[in-house]
């Protein structure tokens, strides 16, 4: 908590160019403080919250964790005498986490004015156990659950979101904003790009086992595909200009990008071109770094770079094509 009050009193808002703290409030708790501070805490955080929003602004709450305050709530409850559920929490452990997230939401305020609450609740269970009730619970009544993997972590791949793990159920509700305002084709990219990183998760579990070498040429293709996803498209460097923030434009102009790079070479592998030579021309490295290569303001250049991908490939082709006669 001290280190968070110290790094965003020197971190300068984009928007209003003064310190983050002015727009911030923290509640704190620490672990000498009263159990029941714990318990109180989480709601005078989303007490505050609505009350901002009340006045017509667009709040974040971000609550950390809603584990330990389970834990107070079980703790108070032990004190109380009362029946305890599964593994010592209070049986209306699910009505409680139920209140506190329905009070998120877009509002129409009396004033007139519009404001929203979104709430994005950390849970932490003990030993990375999913199956615990405070996790369960919590997914029961949330529609987006983002699954933070510590070996992403360890391998500085931030954010540190595991892509098989997580998911949201929002994604029918966008699809009418997605295609009025991005691109028709922005769900069947968002889904091949998933199927991709499933088929890769598969294929791992060969590789871990008899390595990639013995591996046909199109799950090469797979692999390598996905890498590129990973650290081209899903990992993003907070400390980049461009990189920070990514508009929904770019972001599906990058996924046509990559599944160009797929398809081209999907069909150069059905003519027996090695993968490996393919590989070896640099395209897979240049499509990782279009992030960088490419700014936020300049979409246009992807089609350059399709373009050359197209030609690359191509080009491979012909070549093997060539020495086959």
């Amino acid at each position: 908590m001290t280190q968070v009050l110290e790094e965003f009193s020197g971190l300068i808002d984009p928007k209003t160019n003064r310190p983050l703290t002015d727009r911030t409030v923290l509640i704190a708790n620490t672990s000498n403080m009263p159990v029941a501070a714990r318990e109180a805490s989480i709601y005078t955080g989303i007490t505050i919250a609505e009350y901002y929003r009340d006045m017509g602004y667009h709040i974040a709450i971000m609550a950390d964790s809603t584990s330990r305050w389970a834990e107070a709530l079980r703790e108070i409850s032990g004190r109380l005498e009362e029946m305890p559920a599964e593994e010592g929490f209070p049986a209306y452990l699910p009505s409680r986490l139920s209140e506190f997230y329905e009070r998120a939401g877009y509002v129409e305020n009396l004033n007139g004015s519009e404001g929203s609450v979104s709430i994005i609740g950390a849970v932490s269970p003990q030993g990375s156990d999913f199956s615990e009730p405070v996790t369960q619970n919590t997914k029961r009544f949330v529609r987006c659950f983002w699954a933070l993997d510590k070996a992403l972590a360890y391998a500085r791949h931030y954010p540190a979101i595991n892509w098989n793990n997580s998911y949201s159920e929002y994604t029918d509700d966008l699809s009418e904003y997605y295609y009025k305002n991005v691109d028709k084709d922005f769900l069947l990219y968002r889904q091949r790009i998933s199927s991709l990183l499933i088929e890769e998760n598969k294929l791992m579990e060969i590789v871990k086992l008899i390595g990639a070498d013995v591996l046909p040429d199109d799950q090469k293709l797979v692999i390598e595909t996905a890498r590129v996803i990973r650290v081209g498209f899903l990992q993003q460097n907070a400390y980049h200009k461009d990189d920070t923030y990514v508009p929904l434009d770019k972001q599906f102009k990058m996924m046509k990008a990559i599944l160009t790079l797929y398809d081209e070479c999907r069909s150069a592998v059905e003519k027996n071109v090695p993968i490996n030579r393919i590989i070896a021309t640099g395209i897979f490295d240049k499509v990782i770094k279009m992030k960088y290569d490419i700014p936020n303001d300049k979409p246009e250049l992807f089609r350059r770079l399709e373009v050359e991908i197209e030609q690359t490939v191509k080009k491979e082709i012909k070549l093997c094509t060539e020495e086959g006669r």
